[in-house]
């Protein structure tokens, strides 16, 4: 263990290439739950959810791949498919030796856990409880390119990661950054201080090699490699709900949805929630109520 947030521990785990960063709500003989955040965010920006969770389960948050303070590296030129988290999770879950009770996840995040569920399945292991939040189930032709050899006809076609690309990276001081995004039009709806819980970790010293005396910090996340997830979608979803959907629950928003096909979900058995008034971001609109749903969907509620 070396670090302490106010409610959690930061543990670094050693992977191949690099560690992980996992935030841990420690409760023994709890059960194990573990979140998996979104594309571009991470662990702390879920502050608000797991500190209502924090009572029932024992909480591992993990910041993937390219994210937070996770160094395992993340090459943007050659990511193709979601996959590589699939096998991230795998191997943590190795070294920690246990697989978790439960795992939940948030977009790029919920088709992560869907995914890694499926890897379990396929070894012959227990399937985790999941709880799924506006998990990413794109139409299929856009599967179907991407693992074709015209895959690099999408790089920069989706309007999401070119919006990614050109993100601004670089602020002098914390405050500052933390005033950018309060002026967005995007952050209006999120709920008080969930802002100042992303920043907590997804900022990070920008280093001499950024070159820019005034940019201070930067973006844990790379724009870069945010832009190359929403393009690397060799991964195989459909595939992963055929085999465990019947132990999801899932959230889908009312507007802004990244859960495009439903159906292929529903028709293997996940049990669908919609949340009319929330976009995709529900959990930083809304965290109590996404708690609220998420302890729900983890007894087993209809």
């Amino acid at each position: 263990m070396d670090g302490t947030g106010p409610d959690w521990t930061v543990q670094t785990v050693s992977l191949p290439g690099g560690t992980v960063s996992l935030r841990v709500w420690s409760n023994p003989g709890k059960p194990r739950l573990a979140f998996l955040h979104a594309n571009g965010f991470c662990a702390s920006a879920y502050r608000q959810v797991f500190e209502k969770l924090a009572g029932d389960y024992e909480i591992y948050a993990p910041d993937l791949r390219g994210h937070g303070a996770t160094t395992l590296p993340a090459d943007a030129g050659m990511h193709r498919s979601w996959g590589i988290y699939v096998t991230d999770m795998m191997a943590l879950w190795g070294q920690l030796g246990f697989v978790p009770d439960a795992m939940a996840g948030h977009s790029m995040g919920a088709t992560t856990a869907l995914m890694t569920a499926a890897r379990l399945a396929r070894e012959g292991r227990t399937i985790p409880a999941l709880a799924l939040i506006e998990p990413v189930i794109l139409p299929r032709p856009v599967y179907w390119l991407a693992r074709s050899p015209f895959f690099a006809l999408n790089r920069n076609r989706m309007p999401i990661a070119r919006q990614a690309r050109r993100r601004r990276n670089g602020w002098p001081d914390r405050e500052a950054a933390r005033q950018r995004y309060a002026k967005h039009p995007g952050f209006a709806r999120w709920a008080p201080g969930v802002l100042e819980d992303y920043l907590e970790g997804g900022l990070k010293a920008a280093g001499a090699a950024v070159g820019d005396g005034d940019k201070k910090l930067i973006l844990a996340c790379d724009p870069a490699w945010e832009a190359a997830n929403y393009e690397a979608q060799a991964h195989n979803p459909d595939a992963a709900a055929r085999l465990v959907a019947g132990h999801a629950h899932v959230l889908q928003a009312g507007h802004g949805s990244t859960l495009m096909r439903p159906r292929a979900l529903t028709r293997y058995g996940a049990r669908l929630t919609r949340m009319d008034d929330l976009g995709h971001l529900a959990p930083m609109q809304a965290p109590d109520r996404v708690a609220a749903w998420l302890s729900g969907a983890l007894r087993g509620d209809d």
